[in-house]
């Protein structure tokens, strides 16, 4: 995966996440949400073929890239439990 930056402001981030699909930004986007400093995540998929997704997040506080990384810090820690538990 490759991710672009679009725009980038003191709070908000716009990027593309090119081969991403729905598996990853939905849990990006619900685990950003969660985040109290967050006031705002989606992200739009476009067209299937000519588009790359784009995920966007803005922060009532801290930085929307602290957020995001915060997010995906979470989804890795959810991986990593799943992973433990059907391993046994």
């Amino acid at each position: 995966m490759e991710v672009t930056v679009v725009n980038k402001t003191k709070n908000e981030l716009e990027f593309e996440i090119h081969g991403a699909s729905e598996t990853l930004l939905g849990p990006l986007m619900n685990h950003t949400l969660a985040n109290s400093n967050v006031e705002y995540a989606s992200y739009y998929m476009g067209h299937i073929v000519l588009d790359d997704p784009k995920f966007y997040v803005r922060t009532k506080k801290g930085t929307p890239k602290a957020s995001v990384l915060k997010a995906v810090e979470k989804i890795i820690a959810d991986i990593k439990v799943t992973a433990k538990a059907i391993s046994k």
